[in-house]
Formats: structure tokens, sequence, C-alpha cells
């Protein structure tokens, strides 16, 4: 992956935690001016603002970190891969998700991953050893948790290696379907 390069992919909405990233990033261009923010996904209107997300997200960047942060709205589920094997690390903030797709493909692809600590990250992540669970309210923790991995190209191959196992072992679709097929199974069974 790129040297200092981290990843936002999913659409542009406040409950996945896509506006605390400018102040994460503010942080982390302060720590490391090399650093370099790209945003992939679709824009939506904010729901307590009615404004664009991406125009909300960028009155919240520094002047420095604006020069950093690049975003791209429609790229085809296809590429989407590309990207995050260009990338060093991924950051998924999210306050509330479904079970998290975008997580599982980042840990399949080895790439470490900076998540929130809430709901899903219990199952999904083990912190500091598959990626780094975090408040994404607590920005300057979360930011110093990216800072660490882009100055640690050993660390980010490590988590990344351990991510992808603990996927392999835990979510591949051979353990899944079984285990949903069997929960359904049993809810059919409690309600017929």
């Amino acid at each position: 992956g790129n040297k200092n390069l981290i990843l936002y992919y999913g659409t542009l909405v406040r409950k996945k935690g896509v506006l605390e990233l400018p102040y994460i990033f503010n942080r982390v261009i302060e720590l490391n001016p090399n650093a370099k923010l790209l945003l992939l996904g679709k824009d939506n209107l904010d729901v307590f603002e009615g404004k664009p997300t991406w125009e909300l997200f960028q009155d919240k960047l520094s002047e420095q970190s604006k020069l950093s942060v690049q975003y791209l709205s429609e790229i085809p589920y296809k590429e989407v891969k590309h990207y995050i094997e260009q990338s060093q690390v991924v950051v998924l903030p999210s306050y509330a998700e479904a079970f998290p797709m975008t997580w599982l493909e980042t840990l399949a692809m080895e790439k470490p991953l900076v998540s929130s600590n809430i709901g899903w990250a219990k199952e999904l992540m083990i912190d500091g050893l598959t990626g780094f669970t975090v408040n994404p309210r607590n920005h300057n923790h979360y930011a110093d948790k990216i800072v660490a991995l882009l100055r640690n190209p050993a660390l980010c191959e490590q988590l990344g290696k351990a991510g992808r196992k603990h996927v392999e072992q835990n979510f591949s679709t051979k353990k899944i379907i079984p285990q949903n097929i069997e929960f359904y199974e049993r809810v059919i069974h409690q309600y017929t």
C-alpha cells in the first residue's frame, strides 16, 4: 500500500462516524504532515443539518488538512478493492452498522483497521491484534492509533495478517452460513 494513505469507504453519513473524521484527521496531520486521507462513497444529505455530508466534512477540516484530503464519490464496487490495496490503514469509525461487511473485507485483505469500539467491533475486532477499536468521539486517541500504524509498516503487516486469519477462522462464508441457517431454524421453531 501507499505509505501514509488512510482510506475510508462507505456512504458519507453521520451515523458512520464520518463527521468525526475531520477532527481525527486534523490531529493526524499535526503529528504526521505526510498523511493523506481518501474517502470513497456516495454523499448523503445530513439528517440534522440538511446539507450534504461532504460539505459539512470540509467545513471541519483545518487549512493544512484540506490539502491532504481527497473524495471520490461513485466508485464501482469492484474498484474498491484496488483502493483498499493502495491504502496503508483503513478507518471505519461507525456508530451503527448492520453486520459491517466493510470491516470483514478490510480484514480479509490484510489491512489494519481502526474501527469504532461499539456494537459489532467486539465481535469482529480484537483490539491490538486485528487492528484498533477506539471511541470515534475520542479524536486524539483515534488519531494516535492511526499515526502509530502509519509510522510502523511492520505493525501494519502483523495486524493485517492476524486480521485475515481471524476472519478465516470465524467469519468465512463456510462458517457464517450454517450458523445463520441454524439460527433461523431456531427462531422459526420458536414461533411456529
